[in-house]
């Protein structure tokens, strides 16, 4: 199939929205303090939801809030975890509290990283700071920290600052594709500018959440339930 037919083939986004719709109910998220949202991001890369949150309830266990003197991040509550606990544990303690979402090694020093950036610069743990910036200006400070990349810093945006900015996962990444909606080989960070583009800033939350409840249900990863899909007769199905 050539590149033409692929363009003039791809549903645009308000058909995709509106058939989606129509098939699932759009999933509800806590919100949650920037700063809480930011650690449970980094925490989902590359392992499940269920692993995520195994890994979150240690780290409300092993470190709970509510010491004496600690503050709150933002106007919400001061959630489930003493960020200054976390900050005092132990490279091998924090290490372990958060191995069951995997790479642990990794993940661990780029939490401690953030929250010692963090009091360095505001004196106490907190990303309030945040409200105060513009979109653009809010994914280049938080893409600066250890760890995070675009993704993870439009999920700080979206899911607690309710900002317009449509994060790309890997649901999102392969649905693009596969709609023609960028190229087959498109990076999540290239992805992400073109749904910037073609996404009503309105609808970029509801997209998002539809896209992951698609890709998780229907146009799986491995042998996609296209027999199924609302959107079949539109799709190019771009790379099966």
């Amino acid at each position: 199939m050539s590149s033409g037919s692929q363009a003039t083939r791809s549903p645009g986004a308000d058909l995709v929205l509106g058939r989606l719709s129509e098939r699932f109910p759009v999933p509800d998220k806590p919100r949650l303090a920037p700063l809480d949202e930011l650690v449970l991001t980094i925490l989902s890369q590359s392992t499940t939801d269920e692993n995520r949150d195994r890994a979150w309830r240690t780290l409300t266990e092993r470190y709970p809030a509510g010491e004496v003197g600690e503050e709150a991040d933002g106007a919400s509550p001061a959630g489930p975890i003493s960020w200054e606990s976390v900050l005092r544990a132990t490279p091998a303690e924090l290490e372990d509290a958060v191995r069951v979402a995997g790479l642990a090694n990794q993940k661990a020093p780029a939490i401690h990283a953030a929250l010692e950036r963090l009091r360095a610069e505001a004196g106490r743990i907190t990303l309030d700071h945040l409200e105060e910036m513009s979109d653009e200006e809010a994914i280049a400070y938080l893409t600066t920290f250890r760890g995070v990349g675009v993704k993870t810093a439009a999920c700080v945006l979206c899911f607690s600052l309710r900002r317009p900015v449509l994060p790309v996962d890997t649901h999102v990444l392969r649905i693009a594709r596969r709609l023609a909606w960028v190229p087959p080989r498109a990076s999540a960070d290239v992805t992400y500018t073109a749904l910037s583009r073609t996404v009503a800033p309105s609808e970029r939350f509801r997209m998002h959440m539809l896209l992951i409840t698609f890709g998780r249900s229907l146009c799986l990863a491995r042998a996609p339930r296209c027999g199924e899909c609302p959107l079949e007769p539109e799709c190019p199905r771009i790379g099966l």
